[in-house]
């Protein structure tokens, strides 16, 4: 059985804390910022909305997505993370995640599908755009 999920702007937050909370079981420190605040508004016009998790000592971003971000203006900020010596993921809705391959193809990243139902948020199998 399926299950249709209507993303909201709210549900993007809770998936970003579901991330960190992940982080923090670990005992990682994270923080959540801004995309803009780690690359140039250059690269991210009109993306500073997007939310972030950055693990300083892992060196890892975690971009979480919902299905208002236009996925193909990530790779720039893909490339400039990577360049700064940043492992980058996309988290993207589970429906989501064909047009993240084909948006992000060859760029230095994963993605990893999350979706949500009543137990709560789901993460997906790393994957490779």
């Amino acid at each position: 059985m399926a299950l249709l999920i209507e993303h909201t702007p709210d549900v993007a937050s809770h998936v970003a804390d579901q991330v960190a909370a992940a982080y923090t079981a670990r005992r990682e420190r994270v923080r959540s910022m801004p995309l803009s605040d780690l690359v140039s508004d250059r690269v991210v016009a009109d993306l500073s909305e997007v939310r972030t998790l950055v693990a300083t000592d892992m060196r890892v971003v975690e971009i979480v997505t919902d299905d208002h971000v236009e996925l193909e203006r990530l790779a720039a900020a893909a490339w400039a993370l990577a360049g700064l010596g940043w492992d980058v993921t996309v988290l993207v809705p589970c429906d989501r995640v064909g047009d993240a391959h084909a948006s992000l193809r060859s760029t230095p990243c994963l993605i990893q599908p999350w979706w949500v139902d009543g137990d709560g948020v789901w993460f997906g199998a790393h994957e490779t755009p």
